[in-house]
Parts: C-alpha cells; sequence; structure tokens
C-alpha cells in the first residue's frame, strides 16, 4: 500500500518541533506501508517577517529516519492575509512535488490549506481515497472564525473519504459542521515510550518543585496565567522554579520576560530557546510537573509525552486535555483562571507522593503507544481504499 502523506506542518531546519507528531506517527507507519511525505513550505518574499521570511532557507528535500520529504514553495502570507485562497498555491505545489503519483491513499495533516489541496489532487489522480486528520487549529480556529475560512474547511472534511480527529471534542465539531458521522474516527496522538521515558534525573533535592511548560511562547498558550499563578504560589511561600522550553520558530520569549519582571518572578522563571525533539525526554524526567495552561487545545502531545516520562500535570479544560488529564494523572482547571490554576497547581504539589510515577507512565503507554495508533491507522487506509 502506497501512502502519500501532505502536511505543513512538519519537522524542518525551522522548528524540529513543530509538526514532530506528523512525522512520529509516519515513524510507526511505515511498518505497515510505503510512505512518502510532501510537506509544502511557506514562502513569502520580503526579510524581517519572523519564521515567515525564515522559511525560505529550508532545504527542498531531505530524508528524516528513512522518510522522504519534499518540501516545494507555495506563496502564502502572514495575519491571515488572502487565506481562503492560499489552498490552490499549495496544491500547485503539492503536483510538482508528488510528479506521477501512483498513491493509494493521500492522507493530509489539518483541513486546510492541507486537506482541501489534497481532495483536489485526488480528483486528478482520479479520484484516490483521502483520510484527513483535524489537530485543532483548523476546527476551533478557522472553522470557527470567519465565514470563507469555515467554507473552505467544510469543503475539505466533504470531500474526504474519512476524516480522523484527535479528540472526541473534535469529532464533535466536525459532525456539527455537518459533516456524516461515519466517516469521522477518533484516532488520539501518540507516544514513542522507547524514546519518552523517566531518564533518572532526581527532583527536588534542593527543596525546589520545578514546573515545566513546554510548546510555543503565545499569549494563547496562557503563559501570562501561569506566570501570575506563579506570583500567588509564590506569595504563599513555595518553593518554585519555572522552566518554559519553545521559542525558535515557536515565538519570542520577551513579552512573557517582562511579564515576569513586572510580577517579581524573573528569578525563578527561565526561558528556553527550542531544543531538539530527542532531548525533551532528559528535561521533563528534570521536571516535578507539567503545566499546560492553554486557552484551546486539541490532543495536546506534549501531555502525552510527559505522562510517560512519569510527570504529573496540570492543565486546562480547553478541549483535548480533559480527554488525558485524569485523576491518577493530574488536575484539570478552568481557562483563564490565575487563582484555580494555583489551586490545582497546589493540590498536585501537595499530594506528589500519591502520584505513581510508573503508573502514569503505564497509562500513557496504554491509551497512546505509537505502535497501537499506527494499527488503527492502517486499517482506516484499508477501508478508505475498500
Amino acid at each position: 500500500m502506497k501512502i502519500l502523506i501532505a502536511s505543513h506542518g512538519y519537522p524542518s531546519s525551522v522548528s524540529r518541533l513543530a509538526g514532530s507528531f506528523v512525522h512520529n506517527q509516519v515513524r510507526f507507519l511505515q511498518a505497515h506501508c510505503d510512505i512518502r511525505c510532501v510537506s509544502p513550505t511557506p514562502w513569502f518574499p520580503l526579510p524581517g517577517f519572523g519564521r515567515w521570511s525564515a522559511y525560505g532557507g529550508t532545504s527542498r528535500r531531505e530524508v528524516m529516519d528513512g522518510i522522504d520529504v519534499a518540501r516545494p514553495r507555495y506563496v502564502t502570507l502572514p495575519r491571515r492575509v488572502l487565506l481562503a485562497h492560499v489552498w490552490r498555491s499549495y496544491l500547485r505545489a503539492l503536483i510538482r512535488a508528488a510528479g506521477e503519483g501512483g498513491e493509494d491513499v493521500i492522507h493530509a495533516h489539518y483541513a486546510y490549506p492541507d486537506g482541501l489541496a489534497a481532495v483536489h489532487y485526488a480528483r486528478r489522480r482520479g479520484g484516490i481515497p483521502v483520510v484527513i486528520t483535524v489537530h485543532g487549529h483548523d476546527i476551533k480556529d478557522l472553522a470557527a472564525g470567519r465565514e470563507d475560512w469555515r467554507r473552505v474547511v467544510t469543503q475539505a472534511l466533504e470531500g474526504a473519504t474519512t476524516v480522523i480527529a484527535v479528540s472526541e471534542e473534535l469529532a464533535q465539531l466536525v459532525r456539527q459542521l455537518g459533516i456524516a458521522a461515519d466517516k469521522v474516527r477518533v484516532i488520539h496522538n501518540g507516544v514513542d515510550g522507547e524514546v519518552f521515558k523517566p531518564t533518572g534525573s532526581e527532583t527536588g533535592r534542593d527543596g525546589k518543585r520545578r514546573l515545566l511548560y513546554v510548546g510555543r511562547f503565545d499569549v494563547a498558550k496562557g503563559l501570562k496565567v501561569l506566570l501570575a499563578a506563579a506570583a500567588r504560589l509564590r506569595a504563599g511561600g513555595r518553593d518554585l522554579q519555572l522552566t518554559f522550553v519553545g521559542g525558535g520558530a515557536a515565538g519570542t520569549a520577551e513579552p512573557f520576560q517582562r511579564e515576569a519582571h513586572r510580577l517579581g518572578v524573573a528569578d525563578i522563571a527561565d526561558f528556553i530557546d527550542e531544543v531538539p525533539w530527542s532531548e525533551i525526554p532528559a528535561v521533563m524526567s528534570a521536571a516535578d510537573l507539567l503545566v499546560l495552561p492553554s486557552f484551546s487545545e486539541g490532543l495536546p502531545l506534549v501531555l502525552v509525552e510527559a505522562m510517560a516520562c512519569g510527570l504529573p500535570l496540570v492543565a486546562t479544560r480547553c478541549g483535548g486535555p480533559i480527554e488525558v488529564v485524569e485523576e491518577m494523572v493530574g488536575r484539570l482547571v478552568e481557562v483563564g483562571d490565575e487563582v484555580d490554576l494555583e489551586r490545582g497547581i497546589a493540590y498536585v504539589l501537595d499530594h506528589y507522593d500519591s502520584y505513581d510515577r510508573d503508573a502514569i507512565r503505564r497509562r500513557a503507554l496504554e491509551r497512546f503507544d505509537y505502535r497501537r495508533i499506527a494499527e488503527r491507522i492502517h486499517s482506516v487506509y484499508e477501508n478508505a481504499m475498500a
């Protein structure tokens, strides 16, 4: 079975973390399918526009873990200018890179622009099946935004043979767009338990509790709320250290560093630029608690990876985390509420000995192991072909 993966979100020289979940899913799918990847890369001609300009320096083709990844350029503009028309440029890039085709199924990650371009590409190839995975941004942001964005997202999902949602919440939102329930499948993001595992690092020797955040440096991730909660915890006598890992193409730390100074917690808040994906397990193992204070999420892979490292969690009730954070794993708190976030963190720290880190890891592997995820996706491909 030959599968073509299409996803603008894929690790590159601009960011080795962005789209790592797509690459790692593909790694495990290789046991079942012959796979190649096309990752159309945004192209913007002017310098000085941050990651938009940085994408111009990415290589046009790369082999990652034995996977051939082509990166043709497609034209897109910052600040979502003319966003509803971007899929046409993406489609041209996909056609250039895919060549003569020969694939049995095309699997697009994100409904837009990837999914809509894949649907049109498949029609040119005689109507091969299209599988689209929705991850959250495409459904909870684009489809919930302007009418023209909602329209192109819906067109993509209507044209797909099967839609994979990474959470139950996203599946429900897809059905609310009018997509037939019988073509929607829920398959969570996965984790590689051979990579994400405890490294033996010891914490708490100096009495400090180490809180960790991993992800984009973005206001929508709730970082200012976390800083405010940390200030409250410190005022209550807690001895904490906060580590924020992100940066790179994912955003700048500067506004959050200023906020940390304003709140008086700059001395306990470290902002670290993006680190290689393979080094994240060591970072997680050196922490006591992972905190994800996002305003909105699909199925956050960072929560699953932290669980595989044995970390307790505190996350917001913002969608996918509700399906991950069980009582044995940690606490859920309200979105954007610094007081509730403070309480959630305090509760986990006060009851820390009740969290069995080995049991947390086992739970992650039971529910999210990539091998099982790959088997389920392969079954989706087989059914789509049938």
